[in-house]
């Protein structure tokens, strides 16, 4: 068993090629955007040619060591799109439900464009209970803070979101994608073991420091 609680220095794909079937409770990341630009991170290159095999074979490997749901956020943007829209139709049979994240103040479009206001959280498995009724399917939040060498962090309120209502007390959930460390601190938060990967040293740092830094 992978060890707990512990955000590993390695790509995801190895992480979890450690990982027996069935062994965490659910999965829950924000893959990167491939946006093609280097304006989020100082510490990643944003800029998969093969993006759509990329998260295929993340949501694959998810599903094998998740005995529950799998939720991954992804925004749609000019660049990933295409990727984007094969991705959903790719899972059709996978795809229990859609979350829509909209964010109340987004980055405005310049000119005429079209401003992006919304990200998608897919939810992949077989079935899906809250732990509350009226449930939506649909949450609204504001920009999350961003650090200066990550500017795509996960919101604390998506992610409270789902670990609150889909998961339980001392549960498992994985992160593939660690980035700064939302998905830790929320676990530590609700009492909830965490395990993640995270492949850059920095962003592994900047996690720890702030679940290190968490209280109950």
């Amino acid at each position: 068993m992978i060890e707990l609680n512990k955000i590993h220095n390695e790509n995801c794909l190895d992480t979890m090629a450690r990982m027996e079937n069935n062994s965490v409770d659910i999965v829950f990341t924000s893959p990167p955007y491939n946006r093609k630009r280097n304006d989020k991170y100082d510490f990643y290159e944003d800029t998969k040619a093969d993006y759509y095999e990329f998260l295929v074979n993340v949501i694959d490997e998810s599903i094998r060591v998740c005995k529950g749901n799998v939720y991954v956020n992804i925004m749609k943007n000019y660049y990933n799109k295409q990727d984007v829209f094969k991705l959903l139709g790719n899972y059709h049979k996978e795809i229990y439900e859609v979350f829509v994240w909209e964010k109340s103040n987004p980055l405005p479009a310049s000119g005429l464009s079209i401003t992006n206001a919304y990200e998608f959280i897919i939810c992949f498995g077989s079935s899906l209970k809250s732990n509350k009724t009226y449930t939506k399917n649909h949450l609204t939040t504001s920009v999350a803070k961003m650090y200066k060498e990550h500017k795509a962090v996960m919101n604390d309120k998506v992610a409270s979101f789902f670990i609150e209502n889909f998961t339980k007390e001392n549960d498992i959930i994985y992160d593939p994608f660690m980035g700064c460390g939302t998905t830790g601190v929320i676990c530590k938060i609700n009492k909830r073991n965490y395990i993640g990967s995270e492949i850059s040293k920095e962003y592994c740092n900047i996690s720890n420091e702030r679940i290190d830094g968490t209280l109950f």
